[in-house]
């Protein structure tokens, strides 16, 4: 089954809504491929020669379902190449492990991953799956004009943040970093995460960037009584919280 790729589109019907597979047994691809095809699916293998990243570009899939234990597509080059994107036209990931434990799960969605199948699965009970998160990715929640967070009070529209009626004044990075955490509250983020989700995609910077603009970021909150909430979490990195640290 052909189809032209356009550009990447969480409302298109089903029939339109494309699937890369990247699996590395031929059995599982034929059943998955036929599964997926019979439900109306425009399917994608992986061929075994080809990139699987190169593959993405090409496919723009909604959707990727990954051997986890691919020994030639490391599942953090393959989620990092798809956070490149933003999270409405971000494809959808499912990973198929052999491995059941707790910490190899919990690991795969911190990484990233949209559903986590230990093998061997349903194929029914995957196909929901599927139908499941793309159904999902449709839902597209509108975007909320101010974020909060106990004191703090971020104006999106204004580009302003407010401690009560007092504005602090903040220089463009670090009131990115402050949106980006105020976006994810109570959640710890290293300096590579927060570079990446913060910094232009072809900034050329360091852990060192991010720890400068945190200690200009804290300052200013300070100045209002908020500089606790700008945490440091030793050996892992930054969160905003109203915890103690």
């Amino acid at each position: 089954m052909s189809v032209n790729i356009q550009e990447q589109d969480a409302w298109a019907p089903q029939a339109l809504r494309r699937v890369l597979i990247v699996e590395r047994d031929p059995e599982s691809v034929h059943a998955l491929r036929g599964s997926l095809a019979e439900a109306g699916f425009a399917v994608t293998v992986l061929d075994g020669g080809e990139d699987a990243l190169e593959a993405i570009d090409r496919s723009q899939p909604h959707l990727v379902m990954l051997d986890w234990e691919h020994p030639a597509v490391p599942a953090h080059s393959l989620i990092r190449h798809l956070q490149r994107d933003e999270p409405s036209k971000r494809a959808r990931l499912i990973a198929l492990s052999l491995s059941s434990s707790e910490e190899q799960i919990v690991s795969g969605f911190e990484l990233g991953v949209d559903d986590y199948v230990v093998r061997p699965y349903s194929l029914p009970v995957l196909l929901a799956r599927v139908r499941a998160i793309l159904r999902a990715g449709r839902l597209t929640p509108e975007e909320p004009d101010v974020l909060e967070f106990h004191r703090l009070r971020l104006d999106l529209t204004d580009r302003r943040l407010m401690v009560g009626i007092q504005i602090v004044p903040l220089r463009p990075m670090e009131y990115r970093l402050l949106e980006f955490l105020m976006r994810h509250p109570e959640r710890v983020f290293s300096r590579a995460h927060v570079i990446n989700e913060v910094w232009p995609r072809d900034a050329r910077v360091d852990g060192r960037a991010v720890d400068v603009n945190v200690q200009r970021a804290r300052k200013a909150l300070a100045r209002h009584g908020c500089g606790d909430y700008l945490q440091t979490v030793r050996a892992v990195g930054y969160r905003l919280s109203a915890r103690g640290s």
